[in-house]
């Protein structure tokens, strides 16, 4: 349960970190933060995140979690733990649609997850100062203390508002296991100068 607990969170959570390089222009680089909510029948975790957007390039990103698993029976203690990850993306594309392959490091409860995602964003531009934003991920993870027989492999789906171009918000849901996960999140975009990348 952890390991899909952890590759959940991070899937979920990490979108806004995974494709924040949707929420800026090609030309731009920006500090972002985000906070977030994941729940299941079992399981609540909350994360704060912070990162930096390379326009077009790479994002950068550290985020940190506390996760609570309800026990599963009387003599069953609930779980909680703590956990720590550092992300990177690398986007291969942001014509029409944002393309990127992700790696991250999430680690908690002396279990060390690695991830490998595939992440494809695209923008709607519903009026002057709104957009939508529609994110889809898949992830491979693996238990780094028992690699690579312990793995586990989720997808998830998130749909944000973003307002003039500085602060979204929005759902997303994730499957792994023939289990559903939900998850909430806002977060704020500031930029902070303009390059000359091309795509």
């Amino acid at each position: 349960m952890q390991l899909k607990s952890l590759l959940l969170f991070s899937l979920i959570f990490s979108y806004p970190i995974y494709s924040q390089n949707i929420f800026v222009d090609s030309n731009q680089v920006a500090f972002f933060l985000n906070g977030s909510k994941l729940w299941s029948s079992n399981t609540q975790t909350y994360s704060i995140s912070g990162g930096v957007a390379v326009g077009g390039i790479l994002d950068f990103g550290y985020q940190y979690g506390s996760t609570s698993i309800e026990g599963q029976g009387y003599y069953n203690d609930d779980i909680e733990y703590d956990t720590h990850s550092f992300l990177v993306s690398v986007i291969l594309t942001k014509k029409k649609m944002q393309v990127s392959i992700d790696l991250s490091i999430a680690g908690g409860n002396s279990t060390t997850i690695l991830i490998f995602g595939f992440n494809l964003a695209r923008k709607y531009q519903l009026a002057s100062s709104l957009e939508a934003v529609l994110n889809l991920s898949t992830g491979l993870a693996f238990n780094l203390q028992d690699f690579p027989q312990n793995q586990e492999f989720a997808f998830t789906f998130g749909a944000d508002l973003f307002f003039s171009k500085i602060i979204y918000f929005g759902p997303g849901i994730g499957y792994s296991d023939k289990e559903f996960i939900y998850g909430l999140n806002v977060g704020i975009v500031i930029p902070l100068s303009s390059n000359n990348i091309d795509q």
